[in-house]
């Protein structure tokens, strides 16, 4: 019974931060796609060969050879998340949490700037992934949930080359800053522990392994809902590359193939616990959230983020009408497990993910009204790549529906806003993380606007 627990407390500690972290763009998991306001406006379809705003080109830089002069475009998109939790605790407490990911903005600049005929280049700076969910600390299942941020920032380097009428190339640098922090609360883990202790044979008997039992169990229960079991705190750098290539069949007609690297990133932070470190001595190196008795360790872990390849199409099917779609897939598969250490090399944590590789689809369509307006609006599925039996309070990740719709005003040749809004719809999942079993449902609304301008 004294094994068990260690399952318990498993997915406390740095694993949660680390696996949102690892929860890139391109995939459904707590992606953000949100780069751009027009793209928001059409679920960001057929990206990889548009180009109305300098945002596509940190999409397909190969996109950089259809600008002919200096473009400039920056904006932000505001992130309004409805997300809640529901379950009871094996101690009969309410697991109930509503509106558990706060709101957050989501900005982006960008700029394109043709050399000449053949070569141009760019530049971008965007936030790729990130993630909020905040418990209150006496949350009962605050060993799950408890408070998890990451805020990113992907600062994108470009260039491209046109080979001739038809076909472009393009090449670019990434360069990810990466903050995190995260913090987990006994909640009643400590009371169920003690519980299930107090059933293990040999728990009342005047043996030293009884004596043993009954002063861990008396320790487990003396842990409130808000004693503080894992705390981490850093920030790290990560590089990786991307490029595209564009297929003109004519000036109606375009196709975009593009590619993003595999990152790798060295997470390094500060992590400590409440918990005596006597505990952990008990339960041994694969229970609680290793202890520190409230002094602060570095805590380290190596993170391989995965590739991803994306193809689109962009047509003018009429003068007025244009319709764009994507099909993105992202090599998740690559991330089975995680594994945090500390300075001498011990573990810290190890959890399996057994991520799968994901899939997003999107499809979207253009009207051009008059010079000075322009409509558009798109749908878009996103494939989850967590498996339901890998779920968590903090990664409450489900499929989701797209649905989005967007204007851009120009002003004159020169300058031009673009606003948009998208709805997205998260199916109602069930799953059980340790002892505690849970009901989510999520939805968010996105808006966006983006301030074009041409040199």
């Amino acid at each position: 019974m004294v094994m068990s627990q260690k399952t318990l407390f498993t997915k406390s500690a740095l694993a949660v931060a680390v696996a949102i972290v690892s929860t890139q763009a391109w995939s459904a998991g707590f992606q953000l796609n949100e780069f751009s306001s027009s793209g928001l406006g059409r679920a960001y379809s057929g990206e990889g060969a548009i180009a109305d705003d300098a945002g596509n080109v940190s999409r397909n830089p190969a996109l950089i050879t259809m600008f002919d002069r200096p473009t400039f475009s920056g904006g932000a998109i505001f992130v309004d998340p409805d997300v809640d939790v529901s379950g009871v605790s094996p101690s009969g407490r309410s697991l109930d949490a509503d509106n558990i990911a706060p709101t957050a903005w989501v900005p982006n600049l960008h700029f394109v700037a043709p050399i000449n005929d053949q070569f141009g280049w760019g530049a971008s700076l965007t936030s790729n992934y990130g993630l909020a969910t905040d418990f209150n600390d006496s949350y009962a299942a605050g060993s799950m949930g408890g408070k998890t941020e990451l805020e990113t920032i992907n600062l994108n380097l470009s260039g491209a080359y046109r080979l001739d009428n038809h076909w472009s190339f393009g090449v670019g640098f990434d360069a990810v800053y990466a903050k995190a922090k995260l913090e987990r609360y006994a909640g009643d883990l400590g009371q169920l522990t003690a519980g299930q202790l107090s059933r293990t044979p040999g728990f009342t008997s005047a043996t030293p392994q009884g004596a043993a039992l009954r002063s861990i169990a008396g320790y487990a229960n003396s842990l409130t809902s808000d004693t503080q079991i894992a705390y981490l705190k850093g920030d790290e750098w990560g590089f990786g590359w991307n490029a595209g290539i564009l297929y003109e069949l004519d000036k109606d007609n375009r196709y975009g193939l593009t590619y993003r690297s595999e990152i790798k990133i060295d997470f390094d932070g500060d992590y400590r616990s409440s918990l005596n470190p006597a505990f952990n001595s008990f339960l041994g190196p694969r229970g609680l959230p290793s202890g520190t008795g409230g002094n602060t360790i570095d805590g380290a872990l190596n993170l391989n983020l995965p590739e991803m390849w994306e193809i689109s199409g962009y047509n003018r099917v009429a003068p007025k009408w244009a319709v764009h779609y994507s099909l993105a897939y992202t090599s998740w598969s690559q991330f089975q497990e995680l594994k945090a250490k500390n300075s001498d090399g011990g573990t810290l944590f190890y959890k399996d993910e057994g991520f799968r590789d994901s899939y997003r689809l999107a499809l979207g369509t253009t009207y051009y009204m008059d010079d000075n307006w322009t409509f558009r609006s798109g749908i878009a599925y996103d494939d989850s790549p967590i498996p339901a039996d890998k779920r968590s309070i903090s990664i409450p990740d489900q499929d989701r529906l797209w649905l989005s719709a967007g204007t851009t005003y120009a002003f004159n040749q020169d300058a031009s806003v673009d606003v948009g809004v998208s709805y997205m719809h998260g199916q109602k999942v069930k799953f059980t993380e340790g002892p505690y079993n849970f009901e989510s449902e999520g939805k968010a609304w996105l808006y966006g606007a983006n301030f074009n301008y041409a040199f």
